[in-house]
């Protein structure tokens, strides 16, 4: 089992959507996220930097979805180079 967490900028949230659809069945999202990544404008949410972020978090059994959603957000990070895309794979010890 392993969670993971998807942030990315809520600009290319259709293409994040494409590319889990089917996938990722159960999820939390988190609306706005603020911060400020490496390759990234901050993304604050107010009148200098409008932008925000947008989280997905989920916990999946299934390795080979991992790897597939790994792949899919590749390449769409290679796609949209400055927008903000990260994900984080965590293993989970126990789920209550």
């Amino acid at each position: 089992m392993k969670c993971i967490v998807i942030i990315y900028n809520s600009a290319i949230e259709d293409r994040v959507n494409e590319a889990l659809d089917g996938i990722i069945e159960k999820f939390t999202l988190f609306e706005k996220v603020l911060g400020k990544g490496k390759n990234s404008q901050p993304h604050m949410g107010n009148s200098v930097w409008p932008t925000t972020n947008k989280l997905i978090f989920s916990i999946l059994n299934n390795e080979n979805d991992i790897d597939i959603i790994k792949e899919k957000l590749k390449e769409i990070k290679n796609e949209y180079i400055n927008e903000g895309l990260k994900l984080l794979i965590f293993p989970v010890e126990e789920l209550v």
